[in-house]
C-alpha cells in the first residue's frame, strides 16, 4: 500500500517537474517569437506616416487616414501584446483600403516616392506573413498546456494565462505590385522545424 503511494507521488512530481519546464519555455519561445513579429509591426507602422503625407497631398481617402491617425496616437512600446495585435489588425482593414483605392489611381502608382514606400511596405508585410505563422503555432502549443487538465493547475501556480494569436487571412489582404520582383516569402516554417516538437 505504502509502496503504492510512494510510486503515485513519484509520478505526480515528475509529471509536474517536466509540464512546468515545458510551460516555462513555451512562455519564453512565445514571448521571443512576437519580439520576432513585432518587429515588422513597428517597420510597417513606421511607413504609415509617409503614406498619409502622400494621401493627404493628393486629398484622398481622409476618413481612412484620420482613422489611421487616430490609432497610431499611442505610444506603441507602452502596449500590451493584445493591444498591439488588435491594432495591427485593425490597421490591416485600413491599410488595404488604402491600396484598393491607390491600385485605381493612376496617377498616384506613378509617384515614385509612393513607389518606394509601397516596396517597403510588401517586405514588411512579407515578413510579418513569414513570421506569423510561426508565432501562431507556439501560442497554439502553449494555450494548449494552458487551457487543458491537468496542466491548467501548474499553469495556474506559475500564473500563466491564455496568449493572443495573430490571426489574418492573408489571401483577403490587397497588395499593390511594383515593377520591382518581390522578395519570396520567407518559409520560417522550414526553418523553425529544427526546434525539438518532442519537447512538448
Amino acid at each position: 500500500m505504502w509502496f503504492l503511494i510512494v510510486i503515485i507521488i513519484i509520478i505526480i512530481v515528475c509529471y509536474s517537474y517536466v509540464t512546468r519546464n515545458s510551460l516555462i519555455y513555451l512562455n519564453q519561445k512565445t514571448d521571443k517569437e512576437f519580439l520576432e513579429l513585432d518587429m515588422f509591426f513597428k517597420r510597417r507602422i513606421s511607413l504609415l506616416p509617409n503614406v498619409i503625407n502622400i494621401f493627404n497631398s493628393y486629398n484622398l481617402e481622409k476618413d481612412t487616414l484620420n482613422k489611421i491617425t487616430f490609432l497610431l496616437k499611442n505610444n506603441y512600446d507602452n502596449l500590451t501584446v493584445k493591444d498591439k495585435i488588435d491594432l495591427n489588425m485593425q490597421l490591416n482593414d485600413l491599410i488595404d483600403r488604402l491600396w484598393e483605392i491607390a491600385d485605381t489611381n493612376i496617377i498616384l502608382k506613378q509617384n515614385p516616392v509612393f513607389l518606394n514606400v509601397i516596396k517597403q511596405f510588401n517586405l514588411s508585410e512579407e515578413e510579418i506573413v513569414a513570421n506569423k505563422k510561426s508565432y501562431n503555432d507556439f501560442v497554439r502549443k502553449y494555450n494548449r498546456k494552458v487551457n487543458r487538465f491537468p496542466s491548467k493547475i501548474i499553469a495556474m501556480f506559475l500564473k500563466l494565462s491564455p496568449k493572443y494569436s495573430y490571426n489574418v487571412d492573408e489571401g483577403t489582404r490587397r497588395v499593390i505590385k511594383t515593377d520591382s520582383p518581390y522578395h519570396e516569402v520567407i518559409k520560417l516554417e522550414d526553418k523553425k522545424k529544427e526546434e525539438d516538437d518532442e519537447f512538448f
